[in-house]
């Protein structure tokens, strides 16, 4: 009797540890692409918060001077009116997806919380519940991420541009005369 306890102890040790070593390459994987990704994530926030500092920048620096702004024609002050609203506008947009970045970077460093479990799992020898699951939710939620930071990125851009034409004309507009 004892030694069919000893060799079903043995073979569910054994059992546990070819369970840890079938995962070991897929969760070593998915932990080196959760680091490339949360990088690009993390580079495309930055980027966010650049382009409503820029953004902020460019609406404080379309104020000329009264005079400047006594001497324009109604059709540049129009302008001037049209030009503000189009940084304003790309502000909004900014804050908007700036939000929406939070919160899904929120949710990736929560759900990291996840991908530490398998780890730690992994080096304890030890894997936590349906690591297959977890395995395939996680992976999914790279590609969220990765899409994510490429919508992301071509709002920043196309925001970025839009003040840059919006300064330039701003620059036009203001160009001749004295601040």
């Amino acid at each position: 009797m004892r030694k069919l306890i000893l060799l079903s102890v043995l073979a569910v040790a054994l059992a546990s540890c070819s369970n840890v070593g079938k995962y070991k390459d897929a969760i070593e994987s998915l932990s080196s692409d959760w680091e490339s990704t949360t990088s690009q994530v993390t580079a495309v926030v930055d980027q966010i918060n650049q382009a409503q500092a820029q953004a902020k920048s460019a609406l404080e620096g379309m104020n000329p001077s009264e005079e400047v702004v006594a001497a324009f024609t109604d059709e540049q002050k129009t302008k001037l009116a049209s030009l503000k609203q189009a940084v304003q506008g790309q502000m909004s947009d900014l804050g908007a997806l700036s939000q929406q970045a939070f919160e899904f970077v929120s949710k990736w460093q929560e759900e990291g919380q996840k991908l530490t479990a398998l780890k730690d799992g992994l080096a304890s020898g030890k894997l936590p519940g349906d690591v297959q699951a977890t395995i395939d939710s996680l992976k999914g939620l790279i590609g969220t991420a990765k899409e994510n930071a490429t919508t992301w990125a071509g709002k920043v851009e196309s925001a970025q541009t839009t003040v840059a034409s919006a300064t330039q004309s701003y620059n036009s507009l203001v160009g001749g005369m004295a601040q």
